[in-house]
């Protein structure tokens, strides 16, 4: 472990992920730095076959910010064979317990799939009221079938693990990441999610929910999809505070569609991996150009403000036809 130690002021941020998210996880920093003039931050890294060139590489999307490198062994997680699009990665988040630095009382984790739009120390301020963790509500798992199956007590809402604010203090008190690794262990074959399973096993019924504008997904912003979704998972012209990029269709996989694909481009810009991922995901200028414009039609609030606009040029003209 290599880094500094906070200073009071200062917001810490983690992400755990191995060397093939190593671009998207500095798209990640450099969206948060971006966002968050004047804060303050140390980045947590958990992580897997990342040399000192790509941490430094990494860390030039913040620069002047602290780093703490975590290298998650063998015997740190358990074994996890890799599924979809996921890969062991997705389990270190689970070291956090016991892998972060011992000043380290309180965290947001964030995927390496996301794109922050909002300044985080908002999310940083959030009242946990007593509870491990802060999350959104996830749009796909029916909660009632997850307490079922696993002989939990019906009512509480399931959660997506992307994006969490976390009172590590109280996760190491209680052990519940721990706990959750140890359900993740007896249980991999059974879960669908993994990790995401195994932490809302741990802190059923004890979380506090945020906005989903804290993790809007791809089928909040496709017309033929919001239908679907229930009233409170949706994002009712809010603009989307982060992005999260679920399911295999990353902006930076070659032909896979996503309607807010044009920001996470944004974000790797800021960094010095962007032309070796547009040059692997074959995105040129053209089609920087069309996903630009696929995120102007498509963010939420821009048919809200058109209409709006129109309403209020309506109203100017009758006046000035009164006049």
């Amino acid at each position: 472990m290599t880094g500094a130690a906070r200073t009071f002021d200062t917001i810490d941020i983690a992400l755990g992920f191995d060397a093939n998210y190593a671009p998207h996880a500095a798209a990640v920093i450099a969206s948060v730095v971006a966002h968050a003039p004047d804060a303050r931050f140390r980045f947590i890294i958990l992580h897997a076959g990342l040399d000192a060139a790509l941490q430094a590489r990494i860390a030039a999307s913040a620069p002047g910010m602290s780093f703490v490198w975590i290298a998650v062994s063998d015997d740190d997680m358990p074994p996890f064979a890799g599924r979809e699009h996921f890969s062991r990665a997705i389990l270190f988040r689970l070291g956090l317990e016991k892998l972060a630095p011992q000043d380290c009382a309180r965290v947001i984790y964030l995927d390496a799939d996301i794109t922050v739009l909002a300044d985080v120390r908002e999310l940083w301020a959030v009242n946990l009221d007593g509870a491990p963790v802060a999350a959104a509500i996830d749009g796909f798992v029916d909660p009632r079938l997850f307490a079922e199956t696993w002989r939990l007590p019906p009512g509480p809402d399931y959660f997506n693990s992307g994006v969490l604010v976390i009172d590590l203090a109280r996760v190491r008190r209680e052990g519940l990441f721990s706990k959750a690794i140890d359900f993740f262990v007896r249980n991999d074959a059974q879960l669908t999610l993994a990790d995401q399973d195994a932490l809302n096993w741990a802190c059923w019924g004890r979380w506090t929910r945020i906005g989903v504008a804290w993790n809007a997904q791809r089928h909040m912003a496709i017309p033929s999809l919001i239908a679907d979704i229930p009233e409170d998972r949706r994002l009712n012209r809010e603009a989307p505070k982060i992005i999260h990029f679920t399911g295999p269709e990353k902006p930076w996989t070659p032909g896979a569609y996503h309607p807010w694909a044009w920001q996470y481009w944004k974000s790797l810009k800021r960094t010095a991996f962007a032309r070796d991922a547009r040059r692997a995901a074959g995105v040129g200028i053209a089609e920087l150009l069309r996903l630009r414009l696929r995120w102007l039609l498509r963010r939420p609030g821009r048919l809200h403000a058109a209409k709006a606009t129109g309403a209020s040029l309506r109203t100017a003209l009758t006046a000035r036809v009164a006049r």
